[in-house]
């Protein structure tokens, strides 16, 4: 069953492609003929929310002590691999040493508490 939440993923979907502007209007087309165009403050929410949704996971959220310089967000933005990714930095007192850090859905920990704690397991093996 089509509802809002799978019209707004195909047009977002259909928003990506080369010849987008054609997509859309097909899409556009589509709810007109399936009198669809009753639901389409629903499908717009959807389109906010996987928007909104996109955009903080496109975001490398990096968590230290204290603010970083240019070349140590650079390293970070590397190792992630999040080269071109828009940055926010979050002062988190509660890393000790080095930094945390999120991008795509995945937490890097460049902590000093963790390398301490890799070594000592290491040594204790």
């Amino acid at each position: 069953m089509i509802n809002s939440r799978t019209l707004a993923e195909t047009a977002v979907i259909l928003s990506q492609k080369s010849d987008a502007p054609k997509h859309i209007q097909a899409f556009i087309e589509y709810m007109n003929k399936n009198n669809l165009n009753g639901i389409l403050p629903q499908v717009l929410d959807h389109i906010k929310r996987l928007s909104s949704k996109t955009s903080e996971e496109e975001t490398l959220h990096i968590y230290s002590k204290y603010d970083l310089a240019k070349k140590d967000i650079d390293r970070i933005r590397t190792a992630t691999g999040a080269h071109d990714a828009h940055v926010e930095q979050h002062i988190d007192n509660s890393v000790i040493g080095g930094f945390n850090a999120t991008y795509k859905g995945y937490m890097y920990d460049g902590s000093l508490e963790t390398q301490v704690i890799r070594l000592k397991t290491m040594l204790t093996r």
